[in-house]
């Protein structure tokens, strides 16, 4: 069952915008060679310097092998924006869970109702 991944980010200092969109760029390119990432797009707002990713992941396993694969990315995205929220929505597993606690402005929402109970899956 997919994961879907909705995050915005605010650039810090407004000389960062084009840093921070190349390496949006960068991220997305690096997840269309992902076989477990399905849909990897990026939205901005302008010239306010927020921008929203939506993301879709074939499983929490493809999820986390994104984080893991786009560290480094991941990582200079941080030095030039906020991850302002983030909200992740399906059957997250351990793994990914355990990365959602340790981001308290990461929420994550489960299907509803759930697997059996009339839900899909």
């Amino acid at each position: 069952m997919s994961i879907f991944v909705r995050a915005r980010f605010d650039i810090r200092d407004s000389q960062q915008q084009a840093d921070f969109e190349a390496l949006a760029l960068a991220l997305r390119d690096r997840a269309a060679e992902e076989p477990g990432t399905l849909t990897y797009r990026w939205f901005s707002a302008g010239d306010e310097g927020s921008y929203l990713v939506l993301e879709e992941y074939a499983d929490d396993d493809a999820a986390m092998a994104h984080n893991e694969r786009a560290a480094d990315l991941l990582a200079r995205v941080g030095q030039c924006a906020e991850m302002v929220y983030a909200e992740i929505y399906g059957d997250v597993g351990p793994r990914l869970r355990e990365w959602v606690r340790s981001h308290p402005q990461v929420t994550a929402y489960a299907d509803f109702p759930g697997p059996g109970q009339g839900g899909e899956g």
